[in-house]
């Protein structure tokens, strides 16, 4: 009987965190099927219209460990419900907006919001399991890693069909009675207090602004440097300047916003945050790759293309569900580096005669290795970071990811610049396989790591 507890799901409570969870994937991809009415909507370029992508995508990058360190040192469920707040008044600024640079505004509310839903959901599932006892179930790991994938998915075929129904509007106006809905749900939700010691200092030191900015410029700059491939001289020093005044001062507080110490001694930790941006850069490759190599050499047409790629979600999905529910770790990523191995390597057979078939046993592949390394890099996250700053591990694994998601688009614009072929589609395949290299070379770190926790 103890046993059938321990494997139920509380429903009532992880209902309103899946709900903020899926916010931030779904408001990134629905504006792919809204961006070319805006632009016409408001006589913009779509260049100029990228800035709507941009701004929430890097808003996003910053804000997730920011908002996962506000839910450490204050109570994540408020956290949660500021996310649900944020996103609710950006909706309202979307739908309303007068003119195209209160879209950007829009879009910077919802990067900060949706921001704040992943970081508080992973504390508050810490701090509910720990409270029992117990160990978070892996299945309910599971569930809050897919749910961001299967809204990834979502988001350009709600996009559309939002867009089509109400215009370009609908993609903000679908946000409203979606947080309502996630606002009462999350009335079920325990209000924990912070398991870390509050600093009785003022609210800058509490915060670390200093390392907050610091950590921002380092962001941006890193970003700059690799969408725009300026690695010069005087750019790689600004960025290793950046990089050593962040450390110099995160190592002089006492409350840090990077917790550089930590980081050290928790090496285990940072290895993670290495093989989850080794693990995005691949997946993002494969993702973004692989409908312009369809379209561009097999001359697939675009709802083609999607259809060809619903298979690989479901896969994700479903092995994703399956392997949560183990809990060896070791295995867990082992099984995971050893199926990405597998789809980089078929990345290099398929060329222009592919067949069809083929095509769509290599999405089940890839799908396997999506819905595999996404769970087993989140639960070794979860189980090397500490009870007390849950919130800002998930927010810098979020980081992490995104960074190795955008080395992933800037390899992509090299190579498919000159036009997208099989020669070119192939090198990038080639730059996964050393991605690859680098997660088995961690393999090894890792074996050590659990052996020893035996």
């Amino acid at each position: 009987m103890a046993d059938r507890k321990a494997e139920e799901i509380p429903y009532r409570f992880m209902v309103p965190l899946v709900l903020g969870t899926m916010m931030n994937p779904l408001n990134s991809t629905m504006l792919a099927t809204a961006l070319l009415t805006i632009c016409h909507s408001f006589g913009q370029s779509i260049s100029d219209g990228a800035i709507l992508i941009t701004s929430l995508y890097i808003t996003s990058t910053i804000a997730q460990p920011l908002m996962g360190r506000l839910a450490d040192i204050y109570s994540p469920k408020k956290i949660n419900f500021l996310a649900f707040v944020l996103v609710l008044i950006a909706a309202l600024v979307g739908v309303f907006a007068p003119a195209f640079d209160w879209l950007i505004v829009s879009r910077v509310l919802l990067g900060l919001g949706t921001s704040a839903a992943y970081p508080s959901a992973m504390a508050l599932v810490n701090k509910y399991y720990a409270e029992e006892g117990r160990v978070v179930p892996g299945r309910v790991l599971g569930i809050l890693a897919l749910s961001g994938q299967l809204s990834m998915v979502l988001g350009p075929v709600l996009g559309g069909l939002l867009t089509q129904m109400f215009g370009w509007k609908g993609i903000f106006l679908i946000n409203i009675p979606w947080v309502i809905v996630a606002m009462v749900l999350s009335r079920a939700i325990p209000d924990y207090p912070p398991s870390g010691v509050r600093n009785k200092g003022s609210l800058f030191k509490e915060l670390d602004v200093t390392g907050i900015v610091l950590f921002s410029l380092f962001l941006l700059f890193l970003m700059f440097s690799l969408t725009s491939h300026s690695f010069s001289i005087p750019h790689v020093a600004i960025l290793l300047t950046l990089f050593l005044l962040l450390i110099g001062g995160e190592l002089g507080q006492q409350t840090p916003f990077v917790d550089v110490r930590m980081l050290k001694q928790n090496l285990s930790l940072t290895l993670v945050y290495v093989r989850t941006m080794a693990t995005n850069f691949v997946l993002y490759v494969m993702l973004y790759a692989m409908p312009q190599w369809l379209e561009g050499v097999k001359r697939f047409a675009p709802a083609q293309t999607g259809l060809l790629m619903i298979p690989n979600s479901i896969m994700s999905a479903a092995i994703g569900l399956l392997i949560a529910k183990s809990t060896n770790l070791f295995k867990q990523n082992l099984l995971g580096v050893g199926v990405m191995i597998a789809a980089c390597a078929g990345l290099l057979l398929l060329h222009q005669q592919t067949p069809v078939y083929f095509i769509f046993l290599f999405t089940l592949l890839m799908g396997m290795a999506e819905g595999i390394n996404l769970i087993a890099n989140q639960a070794l996250m979860n189980a090397e970071s500490p009870l007390a700053q849950k919130g800002v591990s998930a927010g810098l694994y979020r980081t992490f990811g995104y960074i190795g998601a955008i080395i992933s688009g800037s390899q992509i614009k090299t190579h498919f610049s000159s036009g997208v072929t099989d020669y070119s589609f192939h090198q990038l395949a080639f730059f996964t396989l050393i991605s690859c290299t680098t997660l088995i070379i961690l393999l090894v770190p890792l074996y050590i790591h659990r052996r020893q926790l035996k």
